[in-house]
């Protein structure tokens, strides 16, 4: 196959804008996460969490990583067979990315790593990536419809999740109609026709029903690996929520930071979950603690590990900002 498309480079001005927008509002979310807080009891309640459960916590977030990886390799098998390991690295230096850079480039970088590692399109690991995010708002939307029988939640969430449903499903039958139809595409522009070809065709494969269902259900899966470190923190906190009630919290967090904004979702991430936290009672010192725990045993081996990761792997930071300006490939790794 040939290497990996590069993306088009856009705009300083606007990558600089979106930069600032995104900074602004983390900063804004951070000062309204501290303001108010009370540090002698925040550290009091820290230092009551039970360490087992946070090293529980930290340990199935490193499987939710090798399971996500392990997912995208199901997806793409049609197209190419790819090593599981090889997946993870590329997996795990996205989200490092997203750890230290603003806009949320991890995705891209990651498909790009991924891309020229195993000699596939660009394109077509990026189409992969659209539909397992498409799975994955079908199965947040559902659960989180499913959640919200079991609690009083606001109204006007429980409405605007299922309107977001209805949404995807109109995006999935739209997606299914448009791929199954099989347009020649013998009107586009040559250039455009030579892109798209193999992104049409990868998707084909991709989404016959066999493959479709089963990622749907790897979705779900997906979703419960996200949601069992928020459990364990909860039970390492001694918080008093239902698995409904994490469940949702997770959701809303997820929602929250889809758009792209500061490194590391600073600010807003925080702001969603002590949000999602108050709706079951939880005071703001309370779950600013939960929040620190949080940090501590999903952001922190994140930060160290993608760090290592990245340098074993030759994905220096330079060159993961090239990768997402339409650079050439990185090197292969050795193994």
């Amino acid at each position: 196959m040939s290497d990996p498309t590069p993306t088009r480079q856009r705009p300083r001005w606007r990558t600089a804008l979106l930069s600032a927008i995104g900074y602004a509002v983390g900063l804004g979310c951070l000062i309204w996460v501290f303001t108010g807080v009370e540090w002698s009891k925040l550290w009091q309640e820290m230092s009551h969490a039970r360490i087992g459960w946070l090293i529980a916590a930290a340990l199935l977030t490193l499987l939710a990583y090798v399971y996500n990886s392990w997912r995208w390799n199901f997806l793409l098998a049609p197209v190419s067979r790819l090593k599981l390991w090889r997946t993870a690295r590329a997996f795990y230096i996205g989200l490092f990315s997203n750890e230290i850079l603003p806009l949320r480039p991890g995705e891209l970088i990651a498909s790009y790593l991924l891309a020229g590692w195993n000699a596939i399109p660009f394109s077509v690991v990026v189409s992969s990536v659209a539909l397992e995010r498409l799975l994955d708002g079908i199965s947040i939307a559902t659960a989180f419809s499913i959640a919200a029988s079991f609690l009083p939640l606001p109204h006007y969430l429980v409405v605007g999740v299922r309107v977001l449903a209805w949404a995807l499903a109109g995006a999935a039958f739209l997606l299914l109609i448009l791929l199954w139809k099989r347009p020649r595409g013998t009107h586009l522009p040559q250039g455009i026709h030579r892109i798209l070809r193999p992104v049409i065709e990868a998707m084909r494969r991709m989404t016959n029903l066999r493959t479709l269902l089963l990622s749907l259900a790897a979705s779900f899966g997906n979703l419960a690996l996200q949601v069992l470190p928020y459990w364990a923190v909860t039970r390492s906190y001694q918080l008093n929520l239902s698995v409904w009630a994490v469940v949702a919290v997770v959701i809303i967090v997820r929602t929250a930071v889809i758009l792209p904004n500061a490194p590391g979702n600073a600010g807003l991430l925080q702001a969603a979950c002590i949000l999602g936290l108050g709706l079951f009672g939880v005071d703001k010192t309370h779950a600013l603690a939960f929040v620190a725990l949080l940090f501590l045993v999903v952001d922190l081996p994140l930060l160290v590990g993608g760090a290592i990761v990245a340098g074993l792997s030759g994905a220096r930071i330079h060159e993961l900002r090239r990768a997402t300006a339409g650079a050439a490939p990185v090197d292969s790794p050795s193994r």
